[in-house]
C-alpha cells in the first residue's frame, strides 16, 4: 500500500500544479468576465457538484476507487484543455461542468484510499502530507510563474493542461486498496443502487451535519479570499502584478502548515485546537475589512490561509471516522454534497457584496468563520463527546 501512498501524493502534487494560479481571477477579466460572473460559474460547478456526488459514491463503490480515480483524472484533464482556450462565459462554464464531475468524483475517493491505504492511528498524519502535497505543487507551480510565466497567462494554462495529464499517467498505476479497515457486512453486499444510496445516506447522522455545515463556513470562507478577493484587495492597495505574484507564492507556503495538524491536536485538544482554527481567521477577516495597507492585507490573507490549512486534515479524520459502513466512498461523496451545498449558496452571496465592496466582502467571511465555529462547538459539546466518551 506504500506504493498507492507514494503515487497519492504524487496526484497531490500535480493536481496543485495550477501554473495561472497566481492570475486565476485576472485570467479570466482579461476574458470579459466580471467577479459576479466568476461567482455564478463557481456557484454553477458546486451545484452540479452536489447532484453528481452520490451518484458518483454509488459508482465508486461498484467500480472501485482505482477506476473512479483514472476517470476522474480523465475529466480533470479535459478540463484544463477548455480553459486553456476559454474566452467567453460559455467556455469557462463548459470548463467548470468538468471541473465539477472531476471534483465530485474524487472528493470521497481520494481520501477513502488514503485512510485504505495508511495504518490505524496513523490516517490523520496521511491527510496532513497529502494536503501539503497539494499545496506544494500550487507553490511550484507558482514560483514558475512569478520567475518565467509572468504575464503569459495562456502558456501558464497549457502547462497546467500538461500537469494533469501527467496526474492521469500516476493513476493508471494505481492499485486496488485491501479494504481492511472497513466494516464490511457478513453477506455480500447486493450491488442494488437504490439500497446502496439509502445506506449511504443512513450513514451520517444528522447530528454530524452541523460539523459538515461549521466546516463548509470555514473552508468556503478561505477559497473565496485567498483565490478570488485576494488580488483585488492587493490591487486596491496599489500593489504591481509581480508583488502580487510574490505574496501568492507566500500564500500557499502558508498553506503548507496541514503537516502539523496531528501533532497540535495532540497537544492542544479537539476543542481548542479547532477554536484558533475558527475564531483567528474571522479576526483576519475583519481586519482586512478594515485596511488599506499591503503589509496588513498580506499578513491577514496568509493568516487565514495558514490556520484554515491546519483544520483540513482534522476535518477528514473526523469524517472518516464517522463511517461506520463498508460504502465509505458513497457516504464520504453525501458527507461532501453538503459541503459543497454550502459552498454553492455562499459562492454568490460573496460575488454580490464582493461587487458592492470589498469590506462588506470581508465582513462577511469573520461572521461566516463564527457561524462555523458556533455549529462545530453545538456538535462537539452535544454530540461527539456522547459518542466518544471524551471530555471537553
Amino acid at each position: 500500500m506504500k506504493r498507492n501512498l507514494c503515487l497519492l501524493y504524487g496526484i497531490a502534487f500535480l493536481q496543485g500544479m495550477v501554473f495561472y494560479s497566481p492570475a486565476s481571477v485576472l485570467y479570466r477579466q482579461e476574458a470579459g468576465l466580471t467577479i459576479f460572473q466568476i461567482s455564478v460559474i463557481e456557484s454553477i460547478s458546486l451545484f452540479l457538484c452536489l447532484v453528481l456526488e452520490i451518484p458518483w459514491g454509488i459508482l465508486a463503490d461498484k467500480i472501485g476507487y482505482r477506476s473512479t480515480m483514472i476517470l476522474c483524472c480523465f475529466f480533470y484533464f479535459i478540463s484544463k484543455l477548455i480553459f486553456w482556450k476559454a474566452w467567453s462565459f460559455a467556455d469557462f462554464l463548459l470548463e467548470r461542468i468538468f471541473l465539477s464531475i472531476a471534483v465530485s468524483g474524487l472528493s470521497g475517493v481520494d481520501i477513502a484510499l488514503l485512510y485504505l491505504c495508511t495504518p490505524k492511528g496513523k490516517s490523520q498524519k496521511a491527510f496532513g502530507i497529502y494536503e501539503g502535497m497539494g499545496t506544494g505543487g500550487l507553490l511550484t507551480a507558482s514560483v514558475c510563474f512569478s520567475f518565467f510565466l509572468e504575464g503569459q497567462w495562456r502558456r501558464a494554462a497549457l502547462l497546467t493542461a500538461a500537469a494533469y495529464g501527467l496526474t492521469l499517467v500516476l493513476a493508471l498505476f494505481l492499485k486496488k486498496p485491501d479494504p481492511q479497515r472497513t466494516k464490511s457486512p457478513s453477506k455480500p453486499a447486493r450491488k442494488t443502487p437504490l439500497k446502496l444510496s439509502l445506506k449511504a445516506i443512513r450513514a451520517v447522522s444528522p447530528s454530524f451535519l452541523l460539523f459538515l455545515s461549521g466546516a463548509g463556513l470555514l473552508a468556503e470562507t478561505r477559497q473565496y479570499i485567498t483565490v478570488f478577493l485576494n488580488q483585488p484587495q492587493y490591487i486596491a492597495c496599489g500593489l504591481s502584478a509581480g508583488s502580487i505574484a510574490l505574496l501568492y507564492i507566500l500564500t500557499q507556503i502558508a498553506g503548507m502548515t496541514s503537516p502539523w495538524s496531528d501533532f497540535l491536536t495532540k497537544k492542544l485538544g479537539i476543542p481548542l485546537f479547532s477554536a484558533c482554527c475558527f475564531l483567528c481567521p474571522a479576526l483576519l477577516c475583519f481586519a482586512l475589512a478594515f485596511t488599506h495597507s499591503p503589509l496588513c492585507s498580506a499578513v491577514c490573507i496568509l493568516g487565514i490561509q495558514g490556520f484554515i490549512s491546519l483544520f483540513q486534515p482534522l476535518q477528514s479524520e473526523l469524517q472518516n471516522r464517522e463511517i461506520s459502513t463498508s460504502h465509505r466512498a458513497a457516504a464520504l461523496s453525501l458527507q461532501a454534497m453538503f459541503l459543497e451545498l454550502t459552498s454553492a449558496v455562499l459562492e454568490p452571496v460573496f460575488g454580490s457584496l464582493a461587487q458592492k465592496s470589498l469590506a462588506l466582502a470581508f465582513e462577511s467571511g469573520g461572521f461566516f468563520c463564527i457561524a462555523g465555529f458556533l455549529l462545530f462547538l453545538l456538535w462537539h459539546r452535544f454530540f461527539f463527546r456522547k459518542h466518544t466518551g471524551q471530555r471537553l
